[in-house]
């Protein structure tokens, strides 16, 4: 059964809301900046998309009330959840759910009490889901989902199935993600990180450039938005996933399982492959993903031009958030229907051909968009979007 997202909130390198992120992703502006939050000395790159700062997020996160997180990540969510929560009844109840999808939650205070050779403080990844439910009165279940790159599209995956089943009226699913210099210097030490402005399917692409933000959607049944007159900004008609059981890192090259989970996501719409109009690539702008996902789309659509657009030129890869961040892209757009361009793409290249959106924005797309994202291990999931009947 599909469900209705009525509400988005944003906080990405562009800024406070879900507007700042819209305007800059139509307009192709990239926030991929040199870093200020700590040192790249003798790294790879400098670069990243860094968020507003903590006291920022902790003034419009006040709108939920007095809390004060001790982890960024935390933060993050509950800057996003302000925005999608306002005007909202927040009276506590079990009917309510909350499902955050992230990589490493608050891992500031593990590394904290790794450096201080202390035990470890409570479960750190799921703090932003905790912390989430707590402000917003969610007595209903409280899950983290840790999918690597995947993790925030898989709990929309999560969500759906509480509404489906009949254990939630809505649930507030989060993806949230802070830069950190350990995992920074991961990418480094993986020889992921470009040096330039991550530039997706680009010819002279050299790596993908680490962004941090927050998406929080509200989902509920399409009857329970209706009869609360509420705007269904997008219906979200299905969710699937696969594994390629291929390598740690590198994703399998024929795409195969992003393949599977495109197509069990389209499955579970009860929709064809001939009703997407629109696909929102996961493109970090590594060699390896790039390649895969131009493998995909030529399979999944069998070389019908789907447009392709992606919005990690512009944020930078938010790990655990992006998921979430791809589909409140995908929703608003799909909206206005819009086609939003690949920010820093100058020229596809021919190795990783896909017919993407250049430039700038242009009306089309269609009412189905497929948006997919890949991740460490091997993890796919994809998102079946279609654009509400009764919208403007």
């Amino acid at each position: 059964m599909p469900a209705a997202i009525t509400s988005i909130g944003a906080v990405t390198g562009h800024g406070l809301g879900r507007a700042r992120l819209l305007a800059a992703v139509l307009e192709g502006r990239s926030a991929i900046r040199p870093l200020t939050r700590f040192s790249a000395e003798g790294l790879c790159s400098s670069l990243a998309a860094e968020a507003p700062p903590d006291a920022e997020l902790l003034a419009v996160a006040r709108s939920l009330g007095p809390v004060a997180p001790e982890d960024r990540a935390s933060r993050l969510a509950l800057a996003a959840a302000a925005e999608a929560l306002a005007d909202r009844d927040l009276t506590p109840s079990a009917r309510r759910g909350v499902v955050v999808g992230t990589t490493k939650g608050a891992l500031e205070r593990a590394t904290q009490a790794w450096e201080q050779g202390a035990p470890l403080p409570e479960d750190v990844l799921g703090m932003p889901a905790r912390t989430l439910a707590g402000v917003t009165g969610a007595r209903g279940p409280v899950l983290t989902v840790s999918a690597a790159c995947a993790s925030s599209a898989a709990a929309l995956g999560e969500a759906l199935a509480l509404i489906d089943e009949g254990t939630c009226d809505e649930v507030i699913v989060g993806g949230t993600e802070a830069l950190h210099a350990f995992v920074y210097r991961g990418f480094h030490a993986l020889k992921a990180l470009s040096a330039s402005p991550a530039a997706p399917f680009d010819a002279a692409r050299s790596g993908l450039s680490l962004g941090e933000g927050a998406g929080v959607l509200v989902v509920e049944s399409v009857a329970r938005a209706r009869a609360a007159g509420r705007e269904v900004i997008a219906v979200l008609e299905g969710v699937g996933g696969s594994t390629d059981g291929f390598d740690q890192t590198a994703p399998d090259p024929s795409g195969a399982g992003l393949v599977v989970a495109c197509r069990r996501a389209l499955a579970r719409a009860g929709l064809g492959v001939e009703s997407v109009g629109r696909y929102h690539a996961h493109g970090t702008a590594t060699l390896h993903n790039d390649r895969m996902e131009a493998a995909a789309h030529a399979v999944l659509f069998g070389g019908r031009e789907v447009p392709v657009c992606g919005i990690k030129g512009s944020i930078g890869h938010t790990l655990g958030a992006a998921g979430v961040l791809d589909v409140a892209v995908g929703a608003l757009t799909l909206q206005r229907g819009v086609l939003p361009p690949i920010a820093n793409l100058s020229r596809v290249d021919p190795a990783a051909r896909v017919p993407a959106v250049e430039g700038r924005a242009r009306a089309g797309g269609g009412s189905v968009a497929l948006i997919a994202n890949a991740g460490f291990g091997g993890i796919n999931a994809a998102v079946v979007l279609r654009r509400d009947a009764v919208a403007p």
